[in-house]
């Protein structure tokens, strides 16, 4: 795979993939996931760790967050992905709005993520 190609199926410029083959860093959950998904690996399969999961059998979306998939036609693994997030001290978040506040977050923070290094492609 060229480097271009992994670039278009991460979501990454090619100046980000360049600077973490060369200098390597500290790459965000967010861009290991671009890259494993380019790559049909996991993440675990990137960072040699067992692979870890979260199944929505056992541990059900609390009703707010099933009301805010409904409400906004989130995907499975969307929801999945909120569903895992450890709050502290348990105070999952209540109300739809506040999924979406949380989940708009994290969206922000990946465009944030993947603006870096926009200018020396």
């Amino acid at each position: 795979m060229s480097l271009s190609q992994l670039a278009a199926g991460s979501g990454l410029t090619k100046a980000y993939l360049v600077r973490l083959e060369n200098q390597g860093g500290n790459p965000t959950l967010d861009a290991l996931m671009g890259i494993a998904d380019a790559l049909e690996l996991t993440v675990a399969d990137l960072v040699d760790r067992p692979r870890l999961s979260f199944d929505l059998s056992e541990a059900p979306p609390p009703p707010s967050l099933l009301a805010y998939a409904d409400e906004f036609g989130l995907t499975s693994a969307e929801v999945r992905m909120l569903a895992s997030i450890q709050f502290r001290r348990g105070e999952r978040p209540r109300s739809s709005e506040r999924w979406k506040y949380i989940h708009d977050s994290l969206r922000a923070s990946r465009e944030f993520d993947r603006d870096d290094g926009d200018d020396s492609d």
